[in-house]
């Protein structure tokens, strides 16, 4: 992997939200910024924040949307051109 794509990598993961995000994404093939909130307690604008980052990164993307009370949920899987090089990341993070 050359410099520039670890570290447009490390910045995708550099917060730990990201990172758990991406873990919990990982166990479920298809997460919702909505669920996440819902299920880690964590505020819907912070998380949908730093999915966005994780889709500008190329980490993951939109997998499906919902129709929800006027609005509309989307559903991200980790299907980015770069998610094969962010899960090595997180093995290797899991390791230390």
């Amino acid at each position: 992997m050359e410099d520039r794509a670890a570290a447009e990598i490390a910045k995708a993961l550099s917060h730990p939200l990201r990172l758990a995000f991406i873990r919990m994404l990982r166990e479920r093939r298809v997460l919702s910024p909505t669920e996440f909130s819902r299920e880690t307690g964590e505020p819907l604008g912070n998380v949908s924040y730093h999915v966005k980052a994780l889709s500008e990164a190329g980490v993951v993307d939109v997998a499906e949307t919902k129709p929800r009370r006027g609005a509309v949920e989307h559903f991200y899987s980790l299907s980015g051109p770069k998610a094969g090089n962010v899960l090595g990341v997180v093995d290797l993070l899991a390791t230390l």
